[in-house]
């Protein structure tokens, strides 16, 4: 019987770094479609271990894009993209409040997490925030979600996973987590309903 439902927190209850790219392209003189691509790689991944601070990480970015930008407005556009709720979700989050345990579980930076819990309320919501700076590892790696059982204190037969990234939904099931590919509020909560998850949607 599901008693906690996880969420992951970027494209599915706000948005992550999708979408800066709008913001960039035209500041920066680069096409949208070459811009998130210099996010991504090694250095992304330690930022999300904690083991290297935004400002490193954001220097290493502009290096690698050669951009015309500061990291002080390369932070700004950042953060105004976190401003973004992803549409219908956070009623659904609201709606299962009253009958479940919810538990974030994140793959983000220390930084950018302690400016979204500064403008986002609801993460007050949730019993558990789990993000990959605490737990030391991001949710492509199994351990990952073996250290977020435990810290949610419940076995996996009993936690649903919600994500948008279908390859993080198939390692939460190799552990026993029953996970659902997010692609919008509205199939959420027709998945929820097939599951008998109760709730007013």
């Amino acid at each position: 019987m599901i008693q906690c439902v996880i969420f992951d927190l970027s494209e599915v209850l706000i948005a992550g770094l999708l979408g800066v790219e709008r913001d960039l392209s035209g500041r920066i003189g680069v096409p949208e479609d070459e811009i998130l691509p210099c996010f991504d790689g090694h250095q992304f991944e330690q930022l999300l271990l904690g083991n290297i601070s935004e400002d490193v990480y954001l220097k290493h970015v502009i290096t690698r894009g050669q951009w015309s930008i500061s990291r002080a407005a390369l932070k700004s556009a950042i953060r105004r993209n976190f401003h973004h709720e992803i549409p219908g979700t956070l009623d659904i989050v609201m709606d299962l409040a009253s009958n479940y345990q919810l538990a974030l579980l994140s793959d983000h930076a220390r930084e950018w997490i302690s400016y979204i819990c500064s403008i986002h309320s609801f993460v007050s919501v949730f019993d558990h925030a789990l993000f990959s700076f605490d737990l030391g590892g991001i949710k492509s790696e199994r351990a990952t979600f073996v250290r977020a059982l435990d810290a949610i204190a419940l076995p996996a037969a009993d936690c649903l996973f919600v994500d948008d990234n279908a390859a993080n939904v198939a390692v939460a099931e190799s552990v026993g987590l029953a996970g659902i590919h997010f692609t919008s509020a509205v199939q959420l909560a027709r998945v929820l309903a097939a599951r008998g998850v109760k709730g007013s949607f």
